[in-house]
């Protein structure tokens, strides 16, 4: 079973005028993907998502405010290359396709995440799918 991943979400600009900027609110993907939001500031609340997709979808205000993972970036990226690995049928026997897309090996997805650059600059939550937590 995945470890629950800590974030938080850090605003650029304030659009609605409510939260302010900084550090705003610190949140966890849950390992079956839902996702728990705690808002910081004068007025606390807590708002629970489906999908940090959702939560991205509502509150990243097409950029102003950037999720910002405790995890390190590294290992994140390893997990992606792990999960599309080439399928191995019976008898070590490959079938020269992903194992977690179906794409021919290796992936777009495997050579993403093996690529040596910054981890961060373009992550989206869907990349850390797996079967397994169905973020």
């Amino acid at each position: 079973m995945k470890k629950p991943i800590l974030f938080h979400l850090q605003r650029h600009a304030d659009i609605s005028g409510v939260s302010g900027t900084g550090r705003v609110a610190d949140g966890v993907i849950w390992s079956d993907g839902t996702v728990a939001i705690r808002w910081l500031g004068d007025r606390p609340s807590t708002v629970v998502w489906d999908h940090i997709g959702h939560a991205k979808a509502v509150h990243g205000h097409g950029g102003s405010t950037e999720i910002v993972l405790a995890d390190d970036p590294a290992a994140r990226l390893a997990r992606i290359a792990e999960a599309h690995q080439q399928e191995t049928g019976p008898g070590g026997l490959t079938s020269g396709r992903c194992n977690e897309c179906g794409e021919p090996s290796p992936c777009p997805t495997y050579t993403w995440a093996t690529t040596n650059r910054d981890p961060l600059a373009t992550w989206d939550p869907a990349d850390d799918d797996t079967e397994e937590t169905d973020q």
